[in-house]
């Protein structure tokens, strides 16, 4: 798989986070969640337009906004 996002995962798609590309305040709160380089994560679902989705980091989910899901860069 080619640099992608959270964001463009498809639903029940795993992807390991490879980087976080955000301003520091989006980027801690990614960081304080346990959305870190090497962890692996799912896409769960997305609302109708798009935005949240809902990942599963190890047995918790989160629901991420779409600049943030996108601001996650995975493999």
């Amino acid at each position: 798989m080619s640099q992608n996002t959270i964001y463009n995962l498809i639903t029940g798609q795993r992807a390991v986070v490879k980087s976080v590309h955000a301003n520091s305040a989006i980027r801690q709160r990614l960081f304080d969640m346990g959305v870190i380089p090497s962890v692996e994560v799912m896409k769960e679902r997305s609302a109708l337009g798009g935005d949240p989705v809902w990942i599963r980091v190890g047995s918790v989910q989160l629901a991420l906004r779409k600049n943030e899901a996108e601001a996650v860069f995975v493999e």
